[in-house]
């Protein structure tokens, strides 16, 4: 991209910007004068009635290129709105554009909460009322309204909620009360945030919410039993006091062990703490939840292979409805340059799950110091076709990607980025074996059609590219070492390779619990026709 299109781009935003900020600004009366004939009537609103001595002339914008000069009484009327009434003066020769703002129509609005006749004192059932107001809430009992329809709804907790709809009438004030009664005991909403979850994922990735609401005083425990309907842990809530209630559960039973995978049962108890002399309620309600160790989440790169190491992109998909963000800066020397970054590169990554086994990556990396048109975006579908199991525990992928380049690395291949990534489609095949609990190995194999932006247009022959490296996992940290090599073909025309730069990286990735943050931290070489230079990247990420 050349610099008359960030140009460009960057008018564009500066425009949108002037106009929001624009838009904040408070609109005023406005009287504009001059040369020529007659008066234009303009509304804030517009759609206003226009009277000029007291004859009905028309609706906002109005032109009267013929209204001679002279003194006149002009008004605006607008249903929901005041009314506006100006002197407006035409002076011979002279054209006037009037623009006046009209002030919504409104009334007062009292509101008085109480207790229902009967209903217990505040030494046994507390009032503490949330109001509503067209469903925006406010703490404000006395409201100034537009004219018409509102509707009004006061909750609190131990009292029935109640809803009315009322008319606000112009100029005019009114006193609505609204008398509360004691609420039944009720419990609704108890689900889990996540019905399959793993407890060995990092920090708020390896638990789950449980959350449900009451309507009034009451106490409650959750149970959850196995299969085989034996109780593996119990969790009591503290007496309710009020509507929402939440507990975290992180998969582990009462000695704080992490269970086995399978289907738990999960149920709520609820008792309620009558005011008066009923006997309690009772409530009971259900649902289940899903522990499944393999699904695994965890923190990797996002580059145009998709996520995994810098260099080797990894068949493993996160889990459905999860989604990595990071940000990284560089430093060091740019692929193929004898001197050092004169500005600090960025790359941004987003990776997200549609569906079990099925992974989306957006990436993109620019570099301010090089020519705009190194800047790169890219797009990555990834299928995990393969997963490893006790027996067999090979896993496999499929990597489908494009890269956007302004310029083909056959055309220039200094446009390949800093992190080895290049204009133009990539298909792609991952495999990793595990060598124990937290190591494995993995290698890629992909062809590549380097392409730009402008002409989309590749020779039939491909680029090759083979990663490798070696992978590690933990409680809180992924990492590893990989390195990439490219076999570049001149035309894409005949079956001819020449090979190409070599890039190698170490990196960690750092996510302590138990937040959702991730850190981090990566170093790396390259190599090329006896070129060689070194680099390192550091950034902050969220996972979820």
């Amino acid at each position: 991209m050349n610099d008359k299109k960030f140009w460009l781009i960057g008018m564009v935003l500066f425009g949108i910007f002037s106009q929001t900020l624009s838009a904040k600004e408070p609109v005023q009366d406005a009287y504009i004068e001059t040369d020529g004939a007659g008066l234009s009537v303009y509304s804030v609103p517009r759609g206003a009635l226009v009277y000029i001595d007291g004859i009905q002339r028309g609706i906002t914008p109005l032109s009267l290129p013929s209204l001679p000069p002279g003194k006149y009484q002009l008004m605006l009327a607008k249903e929901g709105y005041e009314n506006r009434s100006v002197l407006v003066t035409l002076a011979e020769g002279k054209h006037l554009d009037l623009t006046l703002v009209l002030a919504l129509a409104t009334g007062q609005l009292v509101i008085n909460v109480e207790r229902a006749p009967g209903a217990p004192g505040s030494d046994i059932l507390p009032l503490y009322a949330d109001l509503y107001i067209d469903d925006k809430q406010t703490s404000v009992f006395y409201q100034k309204l537009p004219v018409g329809l509102h509707r009004i709804r006061v909750e609190a907790f131990g009292w029935e909620p109640v809803e009315k709809v009322v008319m606000v009438f112009q100029d005019l004030t009114q006193i609505l009360t609204i008398l509360l009664e004691p609420a039944q005991f009720r419990v609704s909403g108890f689900r889990s945030e996540r019905q399959r979850f793993n407890p060995y994922n990092p920090g708020l990735l390896g638990s789950t919410d449980f959350s449900f609401s009451v309507t009034a005083k009451g106490t409650g425990h959750i149970s959850i039993y196995d299969s085989n309907n034996s109780l593996v842990y119990e969790h009591r809530f503290e007496p309710f006091t009020e509507r929402n209630q939440r507990w975290t559960w992180n998969g582990r039973d009462r000695s704080g062990t992490i269970l086995s995978d399978g289907v738990y049962t999960v149920v709520l108890s609820t008792t309620s703490v009558p005011y008066n002399a009923q006997e309690p309620v009772q409530i009971d309600e259900r649902t289940s939840i899903n522990i499944d160790s393999s699904l695994v989440i965890r923190p990797w790169s996002v580059g145009s292979g998709g996520a995994g190491l810098l260099y080797l992109p990894i068949p493993e998909t996160l889990a459905p409805a999860s989604f990595q963000m990071d940000s990284r800066l560089a430093f060091g020397f740019p692929y193929g340059a004898q001197e050092p970054f004169t500005s600090v590169p960025f790359s941004l990554g987003l990776r997200f799950a549609p569906a079990d086994t099925w992974e989306c990556a957006v990436s993109g990396e620019f570099d301010a110091s090089r020519d705009p048109a190194a800047n790169q975006a890219s797009f990555t579908l990834r299928k995990t076709w393969l997963k490893g199991s006790h027996r067999f525990p090979l896993s496999a992928g499929l990597d489908l990607s494009w890269t956007l380049a302004e310029i083909a690395s056959r055309t220039d291949p200094s446009v390949i980025s800093w992190s080895g990534s290049q204009g133009g489609p990539r298909l792609g095949l991952s495999f990793l074996m595990p060598l124990g609990a937290h190591v494995g190995v993995g290698v890629s194999p992909a062809l590549l059609w380097p392409m730009d932006t402008h002409t989309l247009s590749s020779g039939p022959i491909p680029d090759l590219e083979l990663g490798a490296g070696l992978i590690g996992t933990g409680t809180t940290i992924t990492g590893g070492l990989s390195a990439k090599l490219l076999w570049q073909n001149q035309d894409g025309r005949e079956a001819s390779w020449q090979a190409g730069p070599l890039f190698a990286a170490a990196e960690l990735h750092w996510f302590p619990r138990p937040s959702v943050f991730v850190f981090h931290l990566a170093g790396g070489l390259w190599y090329i026709s006896e070129k060689s230079g070194a680099f390192g990247s550091f950034g902050i990420g969220i996972i979820h």
